[in-house]
């Protein structure tokens, strides 16, 4: 029996053994999320993590409806949560990566211009921003070839 405090409470965890369709992720991948993303967020973030690995699904607020009970409005608002915050990436028009932990992301052009160095809560993930920024502003081979001159 764990050493335990006044007040604490003591928690036997009865689980069914899973060989198949259960959720394997790193508890500091969730923990993080949890932190990171509120309890609606994490329903949803929970939903993709709950996929195995290379697995591409259909998405729709009905699919997410039926299997979490959450309601279409809450779901367009935390995709979009899940989006800003780099757990899902847009690859192309309407296909999109979901990820454990937050990825890099585009910042907005007034970050490139003050160094690019903003931290998602984590500090840990550095994004930088080329696309939006003024030509003048981009790093360019300053380098020449003396001999063709």
């Amino acid at each position: 029996m764990p050493y335990t405090f006044p007040n604490q409470r003591l928690i036997k965890v009865n689980r069914e053994a899973a060989k198949s369709d259960f959720l394997g992720i790193k508890n500091e991948n969730w923990q993080f999320a949890a932190r990171d993303l509120g309890a609606h967020a994490l329903m949803l973030y929970m939903y993709f993590a709950s996929n195995a690995n290379g697995f591409e699904l259909a998405l729709s607020p009905a699919a997410i409806e039926n299997a979490i009970g959450m309601p279409r409005s809450t779901y367009h608002d935390q995709f979009r949560k899940l989006l800003n915050k780099g757990y899902l990436v847009e690859t192309s028009s309407n296909h999109y990566s979901f990820f454990e932990v937050p990825q890099p992301h585009i910042t907005s052009c007034e970050s490139c211009l003050t160094g690019g160095d903003n931290k998602t809560s984590a500090d840990r993930y550095i994004t930088f921003d080329g696309q939006d920024c003024p030509q003048a502003n981009t790093e360019i081979n300053n380098s020449t070839d003396m001999k063709n001159k």
